[in-house]
């Protein structure tokens, strides 16, 4: 009886191991701007959820450049929301940058873009990691892979500057990795 629940508990430990071989810690290391289209802004909550009492706004900012959206650093992911802060607006070219949040706080991960800059999407967190999707061009050939022609479905969590996403292409069809080389500039390419 003894040796039956020892082994129990050996089983469940290591099932508990390796099932989170890649699970993500939810820290994160990257930056992302705002995607809502909401003319009142983006609302900035005490906690991951609606329910949480409202702890700031942050608007985008119309300028002779166009129309850009705060910046922000996200810190921690945690059931379909983000933790920012150091939220900012006005670096490119309408003035001095603003701060408009410093955090921390909440936003809804559905509200934040960012851009992916490296071509691979991969298994785990890690660049030595299997690749899952190439989302490079293919010499001479259409790719429905390619950066340009996807774009974030789902953000599910966060390794420092890895974040595994779901992506969707023209098609239609979905992938889902750990990308990283993020960019949150409005404007051009961080590369």
């Amino acid at each position: 009886m003894t040796m039956t629940f020892a082994r129990a508990v050996l089983c469940a430990v290591l099932m508990t191991v390796a099932g989170s071989a890649h699970a993500a810690s939810n820290v994160c290391t990257f930056r992302a701007y705002s995607d809502d289209t909401d003319p009142q802004g983006t609302n900035v909550r005490s906690g991951p959820g609606k329910g949480f009492p409202i702890a700031g706004v942050l608007k985008s900012n119309a300028g002779d450049d166009g129309t850009f959206s705060p910046e922000f650093d996200v810190r921690r992911f945690k059931d379909g929301w983000v933790e920012i802060g150091d939220a900012t607006i006005g670096q490119y070219g309408d003035g001095p940058e603003q701060v408009l949040f410093e955090g921390p706080g909440w936003v809804s991960a559905r509200l934040i873009r960012f851009e992916i800059e490296d071509p691979v999407l991969r298994e785990a967190p890690g660049m030595a990691a299997k690749t899952v999707q190439h989302l490079g061009y293919v010499e001479g050939a259409a790719n429905p892979w390619a950066l340009d022609q996807v774009k974030v479905e789902t953000i599910h969590g966060c390794e420092g500057p890895f974040i595994d996403v779901t992506l969707v292409n023209a098609r239609g069809e979905t992938a889902r990795g750990w990308a990283t080389d993020i960019c949150e500039n409005q404007a051009t390419t961080c590369s």
